[in-house]
């Protein structure tokens, strides 16, 4: 895998939700609860947690209780604000709606914790990924060099102005998006400074 340090204004942050919105993924503890994972180890608040993030999917069944849904190897992990219209009510997490879905919903399997090292894949979206994509950014994650590749060729211009040096596998490279098209066949392990 191919390490890849940007150093970037804060401008340019949001050109990467789309990565957040197909999934990256993070090499981190599983094993744990939900709100284990979310607030110990990718650093949301409890509060943020509870009144910001209104929709979970969790190996995509909704959660309800993040006190027992179990966060394992392999899971996959989507995080929303709340969502409009009445599909937005019935996936919220302890909606009045919820039971509706009762069937598909996570139940929990508080007995199947154990800590372990693993990858799970998160995705975020709408303002979830705006407020928590750049902690993630900052810390590192685990994208496909062809999805930077789209970025870089959406928006090549304002990239070129925004990245202000590049690491590759501890070397130094010429700052500018040319660099992602080498990455576009590989795995990258992704992290960002934000300046400014």
């Amino acid at each position: 895998m191919i390490r890849l340090h940007l150093q970037v204004d804060a401008s340019c942050v949001p050109l990467f939700n789309s990565l957040f919105e197909k999934g990256v993924v993070l090499s981190t503890k599983t094993g744990c609860t939900l709100r284990d994972f979310l607030c110990g180890q990718l650093g949301l608040s409890d509060e943020y947690l509870d009144q910001r993030v209104q929709t979970l999917f969790l190996d995509a069944r909704p959660v309800d209780d993040v006190d027992k849904a179990v966060v394992r190897d392999g899971s996959v992990l989507a995080l929303s604000a709340a969502m409009p219209g009445i599909l937005g009510a019935t996936m919220r997490k302890g909606g009045r709606y919820a039971a509706f879905r009762k069937d598909i919903s996570e139940r929990g399997d508080e007995c199947g914790i154990c800590a372990t090292s693993g990858r799970v894949t998160v995705k975020l979206f709408n303002m979830v990924a705006t407020e928590v994509g750049e902690g993630l950014l900052e810390a590192g994650i685990e994208v496909a060099g062809g999805d930077l590749q789209r970025i870089a060729d959406r928006y090549p211009d304002k990239l070129n102005r925004s990245i202000q040096s590049a690491r590759m596998d501890d070397r130094a490279i010429t700052p500018d998006t040319s660099l992602f098209s080498t990455l576009s066949e590989e795995p990258v392990l992704l992290s960002v400074s934000i300046i400014g």
